[in-house]
């Protein structure tokens, strides 16, 4: 995981209302779900008041920087925003679960976040987890229902998959779910990284940094839910673009691209930088080595945050939206909260 110390080298660029929404807090309970007060600031995505409007392929609809007085919010590091764009849920590297409903405005653009709840993640044995154990790190929907249905958590130290019926209850009790041997070599942090729902019948699993001064990034095609659920299944690679390294991955909408989200922290002076690569599906497959195009990189001239989940979606229109969101090593003197939203310009169009 990138250093703890990022530091805010941009005061905070953002509107000056400050909307306060949900209901009255309620009293946390271990493993419940409780309502908790959520209150976010329109975001603008210039860190010196600039009108940028796009990144690359990503043309800016809309940001906002969340926040909470309850201490188990912070640290998201995996995002699932429902088809229709109405509901997310993320979970922390803490092992909790936020989940909330997304309000846009009238031109369609994120304007805000309510309805809030938050849950403690718990274990096999229905007992809340340490950060030892709960390093929680990336999340796949596994239904329609997206973040209202049985999602996928993978855990970066202690490596492993556990399935979530999030869709009953965000206390719910997670199932095992069997993989490769070669996940457990990264089991440190900067281990298993990123996890999505590659197809019907597959996952794709990657992790964070080479390891044994390895070119590239391990990563694995994996049969779901059982071995012999897939036609191909097979550890691969992913190309290492250093510094960068992998924070999230997430199919799009369409099943044709893998997007991998990257990250890269060059020191207090020069910041941090976060770029979105975009592989053709069809380039998946056991054996192989992928790399793909750059379709969008952000610098400090943004007023961007440690972004560790991605999530994609279409429209009606057949527009597609690209949701970031950041964790803030839960430190909010330093760091935001900032969830952030794209419409996915098609390649050839800029």
């Amino acid at each position: 995981m990138i250093a703890r110390a990022l530091v805010r080298l941009i005061a905070l660029s953002t509107l000056a209302v400050t909307i306060s929404a949900c209901a009255n807090e309620v009293p946390a309970t271990p493993g419940l779900a409780d309502a908790i007060p959520i209150s976010y600031e329109r975001h603008r995505l210039s860190a010196r008041g600039e009108d940028i409007d796009r990144v690359g392929r990503l043309i800016y609809r809309g940001g906002l920087e969340l926040s909470s007085p309850d201490p188990r919010f912070g640290g998201w590091s995996g995002l699932i925003v429902s088809a229709d764009g109405k509901r997310l849920l993320s979970q922390s590297d803490e092992a909790h679960w936020l989940r909330a409903d997304i309000v846009y405005d009238r031109h369609g653009d994120l304007a805000g976040v309510t309805h809030a709840e938050l849950a403690d993640m718990l274990d096999l044995d229905g007992q809340t987890m340490p950060k030892s154990r709960g390093d929680a790190e990336g999340l796949a929907a596994l239904s329609p229902a997206g973040p209202d249905g049985p999602v996928l958590v993978s855990f970066e130290r202690k490596a492993r998959v556990w399935r979530y019926e999030t869709g009953r209850a965000l206390d719910a009790l997670p199932e095992p779910v069997a993989m490769p041997k070669g996940v457990a070599v990264g089991d440190n942090n900067q281990g298993l990284e990123g996890l999505t729902r590659f197809d019907a019948h597959t996952l794709f699993a990657v992790i964070e940094s080479p390891h044994d001064d390895s070119p590239d990034l391990d990563a694995w095609l994996v049969c779901y839910p059982t071995p012999k659920s897939c036609a191909q299944a097979g550890m691969l690679h992913v190309a290492f673009h250093p510094p960068y390294h992998i924070s999230d991955a997430a199919m799009g909408p369409d099943g044709t691209h893998l997007y991998l989200l990257e990250r890269r922290f060059l020191g207090l002076f020069s910041g941090l930088v976060i770029a979105l690569r975009e592989v053709d599906a069809a380039a998946v497959k056991p054996g192989a080595r992928l790399d793909g195009q750059e379709i969008a990189q952000f610098d400090m001239s943004e007023a961007i945050d440690n972004f560790e989940g991605v999530s994609l979606r279409r429209d009606a229109d057949g527009k597609t939206y690209v949701y970031l969101i950041s964790d803030d090593n839960y430190d909010p003197m330093l760091q935001r909260t900032l969830l952030l939203m794209f419409e996915l310009e098609p390649a050839g169009d800029n």
